[in-house]
């Protein structure tokens, strides 16, 4: 194999900060590889990847050294592509032709070359009809191929790919991985991917990495790497469901993991008298009390464009935890900003304890919490210390530096607090904005793709913290695109398309009839254990 990349004894800190963000890294990367990178929110993968984009990483490298194709890596390298999870920010033209356009000309090609290469990268992606779409008129997934398609117009050798698929729908985030992996074997590109869902992703990976504290805590097969990741207790959760299973239940009879649901159906199959299913979850029957009444609600954007939001009503109830998934684009952010009276109603009706929204002055949100799709826009300090404190002040709760450092150490914030908030992860982001919602202690939280950016461990706690809040009385509603958070730690979950909700039901009654919007461990066994949604649904006879 090529060595294309080599870090060794690498160190690194950033320009703003004292303390060191990659620690005595040690790392090499042949040609063709497709290494899938995950580790703790805030450990360095994002840092990691940096350090290949020099432009992207202002900081100082404190020691050891990095080499790119076997040398020094330059300001600039036109043959290492980046994307980020952000898929709003990579785009600065209005389309997509105009994209590709700007790409190749700043590269100094004619207009027989950039025509070229226009047709060609369009064929590929297959995004002909998309070319002269304007941002507005494309879905988070199509913003996302064309970035990558972007990246890939200069025939780079090396993608680096930053959580890209963290803003989309499960569907949408398969078949972008799926393209991932035929560029990785068709044109034989390197992949640095980092993910904090591996449940697809490990499928087309070669290698995977562990990152911890800003160093490389293992470097292996994915095989390999899957069985340690189960080895040490701290990192069993990042486990795909249906290996998590298999190693927990000891079926390991020396399979090649990770496992396809086929596969665990067939070892279901044959040994099926030795598991049942295990019903842990009850569905509450208790009726609780109305807090928010939606009734008849439509919204659109332009006199003569279709509904977003078409004729939705339901209520929240006190106490319980409400979610919606469905495709990018179908009208969720929409109907959330409009239950928050970020947009205003244009036909229907919102309720809060029994008042209409338009009787409700700012005292409003004072009784419920918008956590948006990006935390940032909630910021309002210079550091995240500042933050805790200024809330605090907000909200006329006694505290002195003790109270901030519980806070901080609570939310695994205490190393950053002296950081801007704009510096952090985008995990520690979301984490951020979190406890501001829960200092505010709402009647109502609304969150919009709570789970993105937190590694498996955070979104433990995170589900934590949901329970407690919803023990003592409070209401969440969330929009989500991860199954096996709706699945877990919600009461009811809905699914939204082309502006239509469908009704709440229990997550057990909700996920077994989807083929696609249900969990990998549904998909595996549901003819035999049409209910079991987790893992921790099927259990081993005792002999």
């Amino acid at each position: 194999m090529v060595e294309i990349i080599r870090f060794q004894n690498y160190s690194f800190k950033y320009s703003n900060s004292q303390e060191i963000s990659l620690n005595n890294v040690n790392l090499s990367i042949d040609k063709g590889d497709f290494a899938l990178m995950i580790g703790d929110t805030g450990s360095g993968k994002s840092t990691l990847l940096k350090q290949l984009k020099p432009e992207l990483a202002l900081g100082k490298v404190t020691s050891g050294e990095l080499s790119i194709f076997g040398e020094q890596p330059r300001e600039q390298f036109s043959d290492i592509a980046y994307i980020s999870q952000f898929v709003d920010n990579q785009m600065v033209t209005e389309s997509a032709r105009d994209e590709f356009h700007f790409v190749l000309e700043n590269q100094g090609l004619n207009n027989e070359q950039i025509h070229s290469k226009i047709a060609e990268i369009a064929s590929y992606f297959d995004i002909t009809d998309l070319m002269d779409l304007g941002g507005n008129e494309l879905s988070g997934g199509q913003k996302q191929l064309i970035n990558l398609a972007s990246a890939l117009i200069l025939n780079p050798q090396i993608l680096l790919l930053d959580e890209p698929t963290s803003q989309l729908d499960p569907v949408t985030s398969e078949k972008f991985m799926r393209m991932i992996q035929k560029i990785n074997q068709d044109l034989n590109i390197t992949v640095l991917l980092v993910e904090h869902t591996i449940e697809h992703a490990v499928f087309y990976a070669n290698r995977l990495v562990v990152i911890g504290s800003g160093t490389i805590r293992m470097n292996e097969t994915v095989d390999i790497g899957l069985r340690k990741l189960f080895d040490k207790v701290d990192l069993r959760n990042y486990l795909p469901q249906i290996d998590r299973f298999y190693l927990e239940q000891g079926m390991d009879i020396h399979e090649r993991l990770p496992l396809t649901n086929q596969e665990l159906n067939k070892l279901i199959q044959n040994q099926r008298s030795e598991f049942y299913y295990h019903e842990s979850r009850e569905i509450s029957d208790e009726q609780s009390k109305s807090i928010l009444n939606v009734h008849n609600v439509s919204f659109r954007f332009d006199f003569n464009e279709r509904n977003i939001v078409d004729s939705v009503s339901f209520q929240l109830d006190k106490s319980i935890a409400y979610g919606i998934l469905g495709p990018n684009g179908v009208g969720k952010t929409t109907l959330l900003r409009l239950m928050t009276k970020q947009l205003k109603l244009q036909s229907g009706s919102v309720k809060l304890n029994g008042t209409k929204l338009n009787k409700l002055g700012n005292d409003f949100y004072q009784d419920v919490f918008v956590l948006p799709q990006d935390p940032s826009l909630l910021f309002v300090a210079d550091t995240v210390h500042d933050e805790i404190s200024y809330q605090l002040e907000q909200e006329s709760i006694s505290y002195d530096e003790d109270k901030i450092t519980a806070i901080l150490a609570d939310y695994q914030l205490d190393k950053v607090s002296n950081k801007s908030p704009y510096d952090l992860s985008g995990g520690q982001q979301e984490y951020l904005a979190l406890a501001i919602g829960f200092i505010k202690n709402p009647q109502i939280l609304f969150l919009d793709e709570p789970s993105k950016g937190l590694d498996p461990n955070m979104k433990v706690k995170l589900a934590e913290k949901l329970n407690k809040f919803r023990a003592n009385g409070g209401t969440i509603f969330v929009n989500t695109h991860d199954v096996l958070f709706a699945s877990k730690y919600l009461d009811y979950v809905s699914l939204m398309f082309d502006g239509k909700l469908s009704e709440f039901e229990h997550p057990r009654e909700f996920f077994p009839d989807k083929y696609f919007y249900t969990t990998e461990i549904n998909k595996a066994v549901r003819e035999f254990y049409p209910q079991a949604l987790l893992w921790e649904d099927i259990n081993q006879n005792e002999s």
